[in-house]
């Protein structure tokens, strides 16, 4: 080779510096990949990390607070109910009652009724139910039917002529209570004024149209419902009482029970203070459970302005998801039973137990409204759940036993719960709402399932027994 032609170049310099060429940015591109990469990684291994942590950290056993009372035998109650403030699962505060078999059982209570101000939760706080009031309304109708003053299968425009407007005619009380009638919501703006004026109210109702013909479809009425049903009670009443009227004068006053549809203002210092889910708090129960909510229909319904979209714009000043107008007092006093019932968990356990007890209702009654009459695709909610005569229906199982538990959900972990075949009842309610109803709410599982533990117990203790006693009186 020589290298003393000036124009000679080694063989491979002009492949070098091609390839060094295309080389720098190469390099250039993967360095700043590795460094968009690590930031990646990091930042993922750091929302692992945090969302472990808020997943597994503990409030110091000093720092829970819980008081109430339990009876013997049930007190592992108490620890599930303590271990959700432990767990900061229950970030306010909350209430658990328990009748079984005529005695209260259950009565606890923890957290905190205001966490902004320190205000711990007592045994008279109060808190707003959402639609487990739907139940306490529906013990209302079902007090009216036993009365012999209307029947489920009563049309309504029976008493209510002008309600038939726009092909509302073959509306029965009954499809209103199981959320058939085609009036998810309402359309017309609902203003303050409006909800304070019956009249106005029924003019509402009276001018809607239903948005699919009455009874051919199951879809959730979450607020029309309320309006409705104080229409239905004004008008068959023999008094012309309200709902909130009625229940006070016929239930809550005679067996003082602490529950309310329209609070006296004077009583709203006792109402806990309501807290909306933030969006870690979402994530973290979404992790615990991703079935909780149905949240692929909540999502589709939103984009496409579907009902539960609707149904959540109107009234506007009534409002718990997006952003929080409950705690407002002025709301307290309206008479709305399907979301603005407001008492103690005590409370709500106690109506059920006395609706058992044959107190309220007559035994044909309760039996009557403790049987479902439909269960079919809730095109509103997006879920199929057994339903009749206003309230809704689960069940339990325990050592090939299946009970039924009758009653409602409320938003955001309220519950309120009775069981014919076990004689037991009981209400849950929280301040601090999380995702979805009730009925799904990792706060309230647990309790439920701990409930259900000990009355299995109970019942295999009351078999052996039985059982025993039968032996005995063989031989004898």
């Amino acid at each position: 080779m020589d290298f003393s032609n000036p124009n000679f170049s080694p063989p491979s310099t002009g492949r070098d510096v091609i390839f060094f060429e295309g080389l720098l940015p190469f390099l250039m591109k993967t360095s700043l990949l590795f460094k968009l990469s690590l930031t990646a990684a990091l930042t993922v291994a750091f929302l692992a990390l945090l969302i472990n942590y808020i997943r597994t950290r503990r409030i110091p056993d000093e720092f829970v607070y819980v008081d109430g009372y339990v009876a013997p035998g049930f007190e592992p109650i108490m620890d599930v109910f303590r271990e959700n403030f432990a767990k900061n699962w229950e970030r306010d505060g909350a209430a658990f009652a328990v009748y079984h078999k005529g005695k209260l059982v259950v009565d606890i209570w923890g957290g905190y009724a205001d966490l902004a101000s320190e205000r711990l939760w007592s045994r008279d706080t109060m808190s707003i139910a959402f639609s487990s009031t739907k139940a306490i309304g529906a013990v209302c109708i079902a007090l009216l039917v036993d009365r012999g003053h209307l029947d489920y299968s009563t049309k309504i425009v029976d008493f209510w002529p002008k309600f038939g407007k726009h092909g509302k005619s073959a509306i029965t009380v009954d499809m209103v209570m199981i959320h058939t009638a085609g009036l998810a919501h309402l359309d017309e703006t609902i203003t303050y004024a409006d909800a304070l004026n019956p009249d106005r109210m029924a003019e509402i109702i009276e001018n809607q149209v239903p948005h699919w013909t009455p009874g051919e479809k199951t879809g959730y009425h979450a607020v029309a419902y309320g309006w409705i049903v104080d229409q239905i009670v004004r008008r068959t009443d023999p008094k012309g009482r309200s709902i909130g009227r009625f229940f006070r004068e016929e239930i809550a006053v005679p067996f003082d029970i602490d529950f309310h549809i329209g609070l006296p203002l004077e009583l709203s210092h006792r109402v806990a203070r309501l807290s909306k889910t933030t969006h870690w708090q979402r994530f973290d129960e979404i992790l615990h459970n991703p079935s909780s909510v149905n949240f692929t229909h909540i999502i589709r319904d939103i984009a496409t302005g579907g009902f539960l979209y609707k149904m959540g714009q109107n009234p506007k000043w009534m409002q718990s998801v997006f952003k929080m107008t409950m705690n407002n007092p002025d709301l307290y006093v309206l008479e709305q039973p399907a979301a603005l019932g407001i008492g103690t968990a005590r409370a709500m356990a106690k109506v059920f137990d006395l609706v058992l007890a044959g107190k309220i209702l007559s035994p044909e009654l309760v039996k009557r409204i403790s049987i479902p009459k439909r269960c079919e695709y809730d095109i509103v909610t997006g879920v199929t759940l057994p339903r009749g005569h206003g309230l809704t229906f689960g069940t339990e199982t325990r050592r090939n036993e299946t009970f039924t538990l009758v009653g409602h959900a409320g938003l955001g972990g309220q519950n309120v719960r009775f069981d014919v075949e076990n004689t037991l009842s009981f209400g849950y309610l929280s301040n601090g709402l999380k995702n979805g109803f009730g009925n799904s709410v990792r706060t309230y599982l647990p309790l439920k399932k701990v409930l259900y533990d000990i009355i299995s117990d109970l019942r295999q203790t009351q078999q052996q027994s039985e059982q025993s006693a039968d032996n005995n009186n063989k031989v004898d």
